[in-house]
């Protein structure tokens, strides 16, 4: 059955036509039927097949972990503070919305770009400065 399909209706023996209508709890949509025009007496629920599509791939995903140990990867790995010296935090870049230049190599750079040279960016009240 689908919206705007004509029917006789179980309930008040009519002709009628099908309407979708959301089924809310509150404010939270629980799902989507179909309810007969006349009546607005619920006929069929309808099966929201992404859902169902993500529920069954997330049963994939139990079984595969299942498979290496039982254990889902659901933690982030965790980055070193001394791990990140990218060009943005440096205190030599020069940025500016056409290019960024690093001030001690005297060249341009990508602002994802790593260092051996990388010097933090000091914050003086929520502002960038340079020492």
């Amino acid at each position: 059955m689908k919206q705007g399909e004509q029917i006789k209706c179980p309930f008040c023996k009519k002709d009628s036509f099908l309407k979708k209508d959301s089924i809310m709890d509150g404010w939270t949509k629980k799902g989507e039927a179909l309810f007969c025009a006349l009546c607005a007496k619920k006929i069929e629920d309808i099966v929201d097949e992404k859902a169902v599509a993500q529920q069954e791939a997330r049963k994939a995903g139990d079984k595969l972990s299942a498979l290496f140990g039982g254990e889902s990867l659901k933690a982030a790995p965790k980055i070193e503070e001394a791990d990140k010296k990218f060009c943005r935090d440096c205190a030599w870049l020069i940025a500016h919305p056409f290019l960024s230049r690093c001030d001690l190599h005297q060249k341009t750079v990508n602002p994802m770009d790593d260092c051996p040279d990388f010097k933090p960016k000091q914050t003086v009240s929520g502002k960038d400065i340079k020492l």
